[in-house]
């Protein structure tokens, strides 16, 4: 069995990469709600000079010098309804851009989320079928989909264009991942299911 989860493991990584590649290649599923910086120039040079270091920002912030006080809380409720509100993921240095490493990156992440699926398939292999074995990848993904990209759209307002886009390919590219593992990771020839 170590072997079959393995191999569907590399399989599911591999086929989860590919068909994600081509949402993201020949669509435009992997840009659905994202949106280039008006006066990009400008904004970057401001940035620059008035963002010290690299981070996480989340936009407004709350005054928390004072502790958590409700005047406190009024006024950071007050920042965020009048606006700008957002998160943003700064990286002050430039750099290479590497686009062959972040691919060799996203295909390790999927490989890595493959074997664990195939584990778990490997784990009900003699109570499941074919189907059933597929479903749970797929399954699966939608529960990513639940605990990751549903709370970026719930609390820091991602476009919920880019949401469905990203769970629809995800979906879409484990549950096709889900149909290879299924057939690889299954009971030996001759167990009942």
């Amino acid at each position: 069995m170590a072997k079959k989860i393995l191999l569907g493991g590399l399989v599911g990584g591999i086929v989860a990469f590919l068909v994600s590649g081509f949402f993201h290649m020949a669509t435009s599923l992997g840009e659905y709600g994202i949106k280039t910086l008006p006066n990009e120039d400008a904004t970057l040079s401001m940035m620059r000079t008035s963002i010290p270091e690299s981070g996480l920002y989340l936009y407004p912030g709350a005054d928390m010098s004072h502790g958590n006080s409700p005047a406190v809380q009024a006024a950071f409720l007050q920042k965020y309804k009048t606006g700008p509100a957002g998160i943003l993921a700064y990286t002050k240095e430039g750099g290479d851009f590497s686009f062959g490493k972040l691919l060799l990156n996203q295909f390790l992440f999927s490989l890595v989320a493959a074997l664990f699926l195939a584990w778990i398939l490997g784990l009900t292999v003699g109570a499941t079928s074919y189907a059933s074995r597929a479903a749970i990848v797929f399954i699966a993904s939608l529960f990513a989909a639940c605990i990751y990209a549903l709370p970026y759209w719930n609390w820091y307002r991602f476009p919920l264009n880019y949401t469905v886009a990203y769970i629809f390919t995800w979906s879409v590219s484990w549950l096709i991942a889900g149909l290879a593992m299924a057939a690889i990771v299954k009971p030996r020839a001759g167990a009942s299911a």
